[in-house]
């Protein structure tokens, strides 16, 4: 008795696909990634206006904070989270404040 045998060309194609998939980053190089990813997006929310029409915009204030803060703590600071968020919106509202001023002149 003959055993006939059938093979799925998709899912062997697949196979051979998933076999050649690069591997994962190594320890040091995703938290390098992580680190360069927090850094864009508290620049990218750094230059958000933070002071429109006479008032602030306190949404973009606080997402601007939140993601210097983050970016800190990936960077490897040992303050605590409150800190880090209180140091940012110090900065920040310094920062809204400045570009008020400037705005209304």
């Amino acid at each position: 008795m003959a055993i006939h045998r059938k093979i799925d060309r998709t899912s062997a194609m697949r196979d051979l696909r998933n076999d050649r998939a690069p591997a994962a980053p190594g320890f040091l190089a995703a938290r390098s990634l992580e680190i360069a990813r927090l850094d864009r997006l508290a620049r990218e929310a750094a230059a958000a206006p933070f002071a429109v029409a006479g008032s602030y915009d306190r949404s973009a204030i606080m997402k601007t904070a939140i993601a210097s803060a983050r970016a800190q703590k990936a960077k490897g600071s040992k303050m605590p989270w409150s800190q880090l968020v209180g140091f940012a919106l110090k900065n920040i509202w310094r920062s809204a404040k400045a570009q008020r001023a400037f705005a209304a002149h």
